[in-house]
């Protein structure tokens, strides 16, 4: 799990990067970001706030580390439905072309019949 911190709060910040140690990561790199604001990123986002969002001002590095763990599960059955749903597409695609593919062989060689039916061959 890779994560990019954006941060307000310099405070909170620092907590998180005492709190997840060697995984937070630059932007580039990084899973997903923790913010304590609302914002858009081409990225998941997991929302830190005193209000609402994915995990509650206050917390402990427990409750911090169990709830990343489930955003990122989250995250990880997501990304794979997208993939099965890719190799489902891509399945079916292919035996559509084998089906066409089937159809126009037996076509052929029933029009080869017929027109050798008809000449006598």
């Amino acid at each position: 799990m890779k994560i990019a911190l954006v941060c307000q709060s310099l405070l909170l910040s620092r907590a998180l990067k005492s709190f997840l140690g060697e995984s937070v990561v630059a932007y580039k790199q990084c899973d997903f970001v923790i913010s304590d604001k609302k914002i858009e990123l081409d990225k998941p986002v997991f929302y830190i706030s005193s209000h609402e969002g994915n995990l509650i001002i206050p917390f402990s590095k427990s409750s911090l580390l169990l709830e990343l763990d489930k955003f990122f599960q989250h995250l990880r059955l997501l990304q794979g439905i997208v993939e099965d749903e890719g190799v489902v597409a891509s399945k079916s695609t292919h035996l559509l072309e084998e089906k066409i593919t089937a159809l126009t062989e037996k076509f052929r060689a029933e029009l080869i019949q017929t027109i050798r039916g008809y000449y006598g061959n």
